[in-house]
């Protein structure tokens, strides 16, 4: 199938390449540093794959949401992480501009899956496929995850980059693969 005008199945490789092109958009179009958060917003498709990894690999903070939520339910999650930039879906932006509208941290959205001039994949087509990864600490936070917010406002959860490497070791563990075995493994983006 096409999401935006491209395949919505990429090879391994592909995935790599962009995830890298979009982290030089994040470090050096974008200003992200090492700590920044980002608030992703999009379904399950493979730029939002490729623009969480390049959050991780420039060293930010994801912050990814379920593409359910209206402006009312973005705003104290905005709020509260102190979202600077946001990557969006075009399907989904609506939504967030509203929210973006009442919440002043928010300073850039770029939108993606669209071929549009300001595109994340324009601004990323012309930049290198390879990225020096920014060398992050185990206990560096690589994701805030938001509780849905039904009793109350949203609660927030940091997860480290030891703990999605712990979630590999212990998938590890319980299935009994080798020390020479390569597992990927995919935990909730939101």
């Amino acid at each position: 199938g096409m999401v935006g005008g491209r395949p919505c199945t990429w090879t391994y490789r592909q995935l790599l390449a962009e995830a890298n092109r979009i982290a030089h958009v994040l470090t050096e179009d974008l200003g992200l540093v090492p700590g920044n958060r980002v608030l992703l917003r999009a379904p399950n498709n493979p730029m939002f794959a490729a623009s969480w990894l390049a959050v991780m690999k420039a060293g930010g903070v994801a912050v990814s949401t379920m593409q359910l939520l209206r402006a009312r339910e973005l705003q104290p999650i905005i709020g509260k992480a102190r979202i600077g930039l946001a990557l969006c879906d075009v399907r989904l932006v609506a939504e967030l501009q509203s929210a973006a509208a009442h919440c002043p941290d928010l300073r850039r959205i770029v939108c993606f899956n669209h071929d549009g001039p300001g595109s994340l994949e324009a601004m990323a087509a012309a930049k290198p496929i390879e990225f020096d990864n920014v060398d992050t600490a185990a206990e560096d936070p690589a994701l805030i995850a938001f509780t849905s917010g039904t009793t109350g406002l949203p609660k927030a959860a940091r997860l480290s980059h030891m703990r999605f490497l712990g979630v590999g070791d212990g998938m590890s563990a319980v299935a009994g693969y080798g020390r020479d075995e390569v597992i990927a493994c995919v935990l909730p983006l939101f």
